[in-house]
């Protein structure tokens, strides 16, 4: 007759039977937390479309998606509020944005890196322009930025296209999220590019295996 595994073979390959189960597991768990953050954020998106930014007074001018028709006469001031705002000036490049601009005011075109709010009067959003990133701020100011504002950019989608225009700050401590160790201090922005909402972000793409069992415990 056949003779049975010797009992410390088996073992072994039992001992490997559950590591395999248990990473299997944790890959599982892994793909559920980040399946409730992608629907997290869906009905976070779906709320904050929800709500309404309309507004009266000449903040209204700040900021808004630059419709199409829009786009096509970038040199008639008269056509829209983005129009208006950004004829005539001079673009400067994210990875020009240096210390040596200080108080200065720019204007910058990029993709939505990522976007945090930080309650209801204040949000940061990471511009990125090819390899460059930079934080800009959107806080309330009576002259300048609403509520209403604040919450359209709190809505932008993670690499949709925008124009900021605002004033350069130098922070006292090290920016870790963005190459550039500066600020911009929003006072206008204008989305001319939306972009789709996807179930995994090029954040998320870019973690390893052991952060993302890190997240999921």
């Amino acid at each position: 007759s056949t003779e049975s595994e010797p009992p410390k073979v088996q073992e072994e390959v039992d001992s490997s039977s559950q590591s395999i189960s248990k990473k299997a597991a944790k890959k599982e768990a892994a793909k559920k937390a980040k399946e409730e953050r992608r629907k997290e954020a869906e009905a976070a998106a779906s709320a904050a479309s929800a709500l309404s930014i309309e507004e009266e007074g000449p903040l209204v001018n700040n900021y808004g998606d630059v419709p199409l028709q829009e786009l096509q006469s970038v040199n008639d001031p008269q056509t829209g509020k983005w129009s208006e705002a950004v004829s005539g000036r001079e673009w400067t490049e994210v990875g020009a944005l240096n210390g040596s601009l200080k108080d200065q005011e720019v204007l910058i075109r990029g993709r939505v890196h990522t976007t945090r709010p930080v309650g209801n009067k204040l949000a940061f959003v990471v511009v990125r322009e090819r390899v460059s990133t930079v934080q800009c701020l959107a806080t309330v100011k009576p002259d300048s930025v609403s509520k209403e504002m604040v919450r359209f950019v709190r809505s932008l989608s993670n690499e949709s296209i925008v124009d900021v225009i605002g004033v350069v700050s130098v922070p006292d401590v090290e920016i870790k999220g963005a190459t550039q160790q500066v600020e911009v201090q929003i006072k206008k922005l204008y989305c001319v590019s939306r972009a789709a909402k996807t179930p995994i972000t090029i954040e998320d793409a870019s973690r390893s295996e052991a952060e993302i069992e890190k997240a999921s415990k």
